[in-house]
């Protein structure tokens, strides 16, 4: 049985379009979309398109280039701070669908080790020639793939549309005029946090629901640890941001903790979940 699963990996890719094999070439094995396991929980959504990163890295550079030439030309903000009224409309909407984009990743993941024990097919699973993480790997790229399209509306939504808030923020803590270039530097790292924390976060979320669904049997306990913990997460992350401290630490609190504690929780999740499912 196990090395049929491992054949359908070629007849999978027989039926999808070369161009979207090719698409997926850069990828690991584990997560593309002609991977077995992959393709088992996708069903019709094996055709959707992953995000265009170039768009999203040029229009990044921009925004750099854009903050770097105001250092010289400070006026250069004023000109884009009418667009902050379209911020404040566009990112409630998008930070609707992204709580819903990380629900729907976190309820698969754990959705998709619960039925593995409930129809009895996990010691299959295991059997397969193929390193445990990597099996855990493909149940986390299968949830994300689901998701691609609004993943990506997200993903471009943030990059196009925090520069102007983030203008105002660092402004009042830093100060444009006393320091111009530390608080420059401030706003290229805040946007970028921002960016990378929409790619970082749902795997984080996605990797949740995969441990509990392999350490709990039934469906709701699992969805609800998941839901717990990940709440859990960011109403602390975001809680740490509110604590009275120098600038600089709260750049790191801001921009760079963001982006280490996903992946932290990350590894530390499908480490525990293999060791759940060996032990089990």
């Amino acid at each position: 049985m196990a090395q049929r699963v491992l054949s359908d990996n070629k007849v999978i890719r027989a039926f999808i379009p070369r161009e979207e094999v090719h698409i997926d070439e850069h990828l690991p094995e584990w997560a593309r979309r002609s991977n077995p396991i992959v393709r088992r929980h996708l069903g019709a959504f094996w055709k959707t398109l992953p995000p265009d990163f170039g768009v999203i890295v040029r229009l990044f550079g921009l925004q750099v280039a854009f903050v770097a030439i105001s250092y010289l030309i400070p006026p250069l903000f004023t000109v884009i701070m009418p667009v902050v009224t379209v911020s404040l409309v566009i990112l409630p909407a998008t930070l609707f669908l992204y709580v819903q984009l990380l629900a729907t990743i976190g309820v698969a993941g754990a959705l998709s080790m619960v039925d593995e024990q409930r129809n009895d097919s996990l010691d299959l699973l295991l059997i397969i020639p193929r390193p445990l993480t990597h099996i855990l790997y493909s149940k986390l790229a299968a949830a994300l793939w689901r998701q691609a399209e609004n993943f990506g509306l997200i993903v471009f939504a943030v990059t196009l549309c925090s520069l102007p808030l983030l203008i105002i923020q660092y402004d009042t803590i830093f100060s444009m005029e006393d320091n111009p270039l530390l608080m420059r530097v401030g706003l290229i790292m805040a946007v970028g946090s921002a960016v990378l924390r929409i790619l970082l976060e749902p795997i984080m979320v996605g990797a949740l629901g995969i441990l509990f669904g392999a350490a709990l049997p039934a469906r709701v306990p699992a969805v609800v640890a998941t839901g717990l913990i990940a709440g859990s997460y960011f109403a602390a992350i975001n809680m740490l941001r509110l604590l009275p401290v120098d600038p600089l630490v709260r750049l790191g609190i801001e921009t760079i903790l963001p982006l280490v504690l996903p992946v932290i929780i990350t590894v530390g999740a499908f480490r525990l979940a293999a060791l759940v499912l060996r032990r089990d």
